[in-house]
């Protein structure tokens, strides 16, 4: 959690710094259309840093958001193993419920004999 606290926090700041770049240069425009742009160099400064931000919001962006993206790819791939594990495990419950309902059936057949002979009443199965 900690490394999507950290990856949310540089995307946040990243946001800020273009948000404010972009404002500065916008009004560095207006500042220079007003005074008939007599500091054009200031102009191209001010471009210049707004595409650098640009481009750094993007790769900000885009990591945080690839990482969490094969984060979630990997829980969902774990899930599906856990899954696949715990059917499986199902199956292999439900065959061993299988003989031994058929061990159960067996022994019935085998002692109903003898109880008819030693008991007058079979035994009645336990209560749950």
């Amino acid at each position: 959690m900690e490394a999507m606290d950290n990856a949310f926090e540089m995307l946040n700041k990243s946001q800020r710094l273009a948000l404010k770049l972009t404002t500065d240069t916008i009004s560095t425009i207006v500042s220079m259309g007003r005074t008939g742009l007599t500091q054009p160099e200031e102009l191209l400064t001010q471009v210049t840093t707004l595409l650098g931000a640009v481009g750094d919001l993007a790769g900000a962006t885009a990591q945080p958001l690839q990482t969490f993206i094969t984060r979630q790819r990997e829980l969902a791939d774990t899930m599906a193993s856990l899954a696949q594990a715990q059917a499986d495990l199902a199956e292999l419950v439900n065959v061993v419920a299988q003989r031994h309902a058929d061990i159960v059936e067996s022994l019935e057949s085998v002692t109903a004999p003898l109880f008819g002979l030693v008991v007058k009443e079979p035994p009645a199965p336990p209560a749950p």
